[in-house]
């Protein structure tokens, strides 16, 4: 099995319970004497493949190191940018596509890695992250009419507005558009934002916290 460690704790004297995202979903697992054998399993961020036991509480038999993230840690506005993103990750339900977003988790902890500009890599995710909760924002067409032709966005209707349903909002179309380009962005470096990423962000945060059924742990600049 592959899988990136999310979180450890302590477990006993000198074990550690470690916390995965694998493609199966997320696992907890045993590591016996980790302070001595099994340090690449228990670091944070490391990718790994394993084997383990069976049962409710499996340990951990084998490993091998994949690939570490840790480097991410050198930086502290990465590390608070990975918080939300680790926090979607423990929110997620039973039944959603695993595999699909262990790939995305993993690309986007390349992304952070490699870019200058993490907040941008943290809103794509966020944004793209709402369909896999079955609240994605309607971003083609009007909410409310069906209209396409858009002057609007609100976090509390769930997407775009027409102008006829922007009445009572004060018109953003740079909203609108950012939103749009961080949903179907392909290529991170073709992003050109119009709002500043605190403004992005706090309007992602209160899309999740009026249409999900947590609050993410929020980070700005």
């Amino acid at each position: 099995m592959e899988g990136i460690v999310l979180k450890t704790i302590d477990y006993k004297e000198k074990s550690k319970l470690v916390y995965l995202y694998t493609k199966a979903g997320l696992i907890s697992v045993k590591a016996l004497d980790a302070n001595k054998t099994k340090l690449g399993f228990v670091t944070t961020l490391n990718q790994v493949e394993f084997e383990m036991t069976s049962g409710k509480l499996p340990t951990v038999t084998e490993y091998s190191l994949k690939k570490s993230f840790y480097s991410i840690y050198e930086n502290l506005t990465k590390v608070g940018v990975l918080t939300p993103i680790l926090d979607v990750i423990f929110h997620l339900e039973e039944g959603v596509n695993h595999s699909r977003i262990y790939s995305f988790l993993i690309q986007t902890i390349n992304e952070l890695l490699a870019t200058e500009e993490p907040y941008m890599v943290l809103s794509v995710f966020l944004v793209k992250m709402l369909a896999v909760f079955g609240i994605k924002p309607e971003l083609k067409k009007c909410v409310h009419c069906s209209r396409t032709t858009l002057v609007n966005f609100s976090s509390l209707d769930g997407g775009a507005l027409c102008d006829s349903c922007s009445i009572y909002h004060e018109k953003n179309c740079n909203l609108l558009n950012d939103f749009q380009q961080l949903y179907y962005v392909k290529d991170y470096q073709n992003l050109s934002l119009n709002l500043t990423y605190n403004e992005i962000l706090d309007e992602i945060y209160q899309y999740y916290a009026i249409h999900a059924n947590f609050k993410l742990k929020e980070y700005h600049l």
